[in-house]
């Protein structure tokens, strides 16, 4: 069996993680033997992992620094237990993101089994990119970037010297690679588009697990789903709302996915009187349901990699309005298969008053998409050839 080792972050509930998961259980069991190294433990989709791939956590079960020195002290690895101390110390006392990544890979020890292949799996700027180059034997490597790199030009300049060690650059989406490509254009010969795992026959059975909406609204449901946060838009939705409702749209709009912003979404919800139609319904393991339902799809984020929620929408067939991030286009033909529109209040208000009194385009959307090809499942193939 080949051995493939995975680094990443934590299992949180997020596209990158949903994405893992999908890639792992596309992986063939019987002929890979597969670890995955996470920074923290307790992730919400940490459970999702099939059960034949096994999960060790980076900086160890201990619940503080201190606790890990001891602990090490105690049996006997003084060298151990003072990098630790020394390189937490170091880490703190900057506030370059760089350097704090760098810190904490001097910080954990080479892993000591040798591999076929290994994986940085996560934004490009970040710790898995130093830890599989600097801590992990393999024969091959390889980066995999889920984002748009233009948001972190800065940020990624002192990370040109790891990729350019990497065998392989793996890009969500085309749009992703071709800002990749123009930031790093010397390496665009090992740069290739490696899209998002999507099993449609795994999200329909998903689907049907659950009970989804059960609070007997007769009106047109609105749904977006993604992690709470800046990058992903949510704090536009209010405003989009309050307009839509005094136009006399009887539509209510569900949050699913929780994060740093939602203090201030349930503020601004409190202040437009917001509370019966603006609905947080937090994280969700099996979202599926909810989307199978929903009336109109709405993702409105600032930017992106590939966004598989996204993909998952339009697996479902549903009527969709996106803004024009990074690869939104590769999924979505604007006015065939969806609406595709920039991050403008009054654009995303317009689209979605165009399907709230346009049943036939929505018609016409969700019939488009039955036509079209959602399954991604033979990406996996580019994975197998890397690894021989």
């Amino acid at each position: 069996m080949k051995k493939v080792v995975i680094v990443t972050r934590r299992m949180i509930m997020g596209g990158i993680e949903k994405a893992l998961i999908s890639m792992l259980k596309t992986l063939p069991k019987e002929k890979y033997d597969v670890t995955v190294l996470v920074m923290g433990q307790g992730g919400e989709l940490e459970e999702e992992i099939p059960d034949h791939v096994k999960v060790e956590c980076l900086y160890g079960y201990e619940n503080s620094t201190i606790e890990k020195i001891l602990n090490w002290t105690k049996k006997g690895r003084l060298i151990r237990a003072f990098k630790i101390g020394w390189y937490t110390l170091l880490s703190r006392m900057t506030k370059n993101r760089f350097k704090q990544e760098w810190f904490h890979s001097k910080m954990i020890p080479k892993v000591e089994t040798e591999f076929d292949l290994a994986i940085a799996y996560h934004v490009p700027a970040s710790f898995p990119v130093v830890f599989v180059m600097n801590n992990i034997k393999s024969k091959s490597k390889i980066a995999w970037i889920h984002a748009d790199v233009s948001q972190f030009v800065n940020a990624l300049e002192p990370y040109k010297r790891f990729y350019e060690k990497y065998d392989k650059i793996f890009c969500v989406s085309q749009y992703a690679m071709k800002k990749f490509n123009n930031l790093f254009p010397d390496l665009k010969q090992k740069t290739s588009v490696f899209y998002n795992i999507l099993d449609k026959k795994e999200l329909d059975i998903m689907a049907e697990k659950d009970e989804g909406f059960n609070d007997y609204f007769d009106g047109i449901r609105i749904l977006t789903v993604g992690r709470l946060s800046p990058e992903k838009g949510q704090d536009i939705i209010p405003g989009l709302l309050m307009k839509l409702r005094s136009e006399g749209s009887n539509v209510r709009w569900y949050c699913i996915g929780d994060g740093a912003t939602r203090m201030k979404l349930e503020s601004k919800i409190k202040e437009y009187g917001l509370e019966e139609h603006l609905i947080l319904l937090g994280t969700k393991r099996n979202p599926y349901n909810y989307i199978k339902q929903c009336d109109i799809y709405v993702q409105p984020s600032v930017h992106e990699g590939y966004c598989i929620s996204l993909a998952e929408a339009r697996a479902f067939n549903k009527p969709i309005v996106t803004t024009d991030f990074v690869g939104a286009r590769e999924q979505i033909e604007n006015g065939k298969t969806g609406l595709i529109i920039n991050f403008d209040e009054y654009e995303i208000y317009s689209a979605i008053n165009t399907l709230i009194s346009n049943q036939n385009l929505c018609k016409q959307f969700e019939n488009n998409l039955k036509r079209s090809n959602v399954i991604t499942t033979n990406e996996i193939m580019k994975l197998i050839n890397s690894v021989g």
